[in-house]
């Protein structure tokens, strides 16, 4: 007999999202390595942005890196996020 897919009884008061829009205007989407003010030499990959509909307070959970690998979930309020910026594009050195 198959296992059952139990489903909480409060999975309608949460709006669950895989990115999330910056005040700034970036878009910050599920995978991307962030880091967390307050947090010092750790490294997180964002998983989701979740909102609580009834009360209206809002977080994100993310993957905690080690090394590149996963350790363990954490959430945080999205006031405290600092994205990495995007790696540029080497130049090619000339001759």
């Amino acid at each position: 007999m198959a296992r059952k897919k139990v489903i909480s009884p409060f999975a309608h008061l949460y709006h669950r999202e895989p990115f999330y829009n910056m005040p700034d205007g970036r878009i910050i989407e599920r995978g991307e390595v962030i880091k967390i003010k307050g947090i010092y030499a750790t490294k997180f990959k964002f998983f989701e942005y979740v909102r609580r509909t009834d009360t209206g307070i809002d977080w994100i959970e993310c993957f905690e890196l080690e090394k590149g690998l996963h350790c363990g979930q954490r959430s945080f309020r999205v006031d405290r996020i600092k994205p990495l910026p995007k790696a540029k594009r080497k130049r090619r050195k000339r001759i």
